[in-house]
């Protein structure tokens, strides 16, 4: 029989060479190049085209959800890296433009924020630091909503016109 405190060894052990084998199941990804850079192929995974990939990024498979693929993509796309938080933060800055994407705001702290947007579609992007060093990136990528033309109880145009008919 086995002493509990040879079991509570065993145990954490065993817990601990777990969390490490999860660790492994981060996909590396290949760096992407801009749109106008881009010529070359890789064959290395690459889930979607229009965002840029900072070097040695691994995809966090369990926290991601990338419907579609390429270039019409939705969902979130989370990354891990050694790059660290401000050096990840300038890399997203330059490199969105060169994806065609259009910036619309960005703030830079513990967890930093970029938003930016391309027809039909709005990208965020959060930046956190690891504790280990490197940092966590997660991309979500959406349709953008219609805007709203008016505010509920000021009806106008065409909204004007069905208020009339009720």
């Amino acid at each position: 029989m086995i002493s509990p405190a040879k079991f509570s060894i065993i145990a954490a052990s065993f817990a601990a060479i777990s969390l490490l084998g999860a660790c492994a199941l981060n996909e590396p990804l290949s760096a992407t190049q801009s749109n106008a850079a881009a010529g070359a192929s890789s064959e290395a995974f690459r889930p979607v085209s229009d965002v840029p990939i900072p070097k040695d990024a691994a995809l966090d498979a369990e926290k991601s959800l990338i419907l579609s693929g390429q270039n019409e993509w939705t969902g979130r796309l989370v990354m891990v890296t050694s790059v660290n938080a401000t050096e990840t933060y300038a890399f997203y800055k330059t490199q969105m433009p060169l994806f065609d994407w259009t910036p619309i705001m960005s703030v830079q702290s513990g967890i930093s924020v970029l938003t930016f947007s391309r027809p039909e579609r709005v990208a965020t992007i959060q930046i956190e630091r690891r504790a280990l060093g490197g940092s966590v990136i997660t991309v979500t990528v959406a349709r953008a909503q219609d805007t709203v033309q008016s505010a509920p109880g000021n009806p106008t145009g065409n909204d004007q016109q069905q208020f009339r008919q009720r």
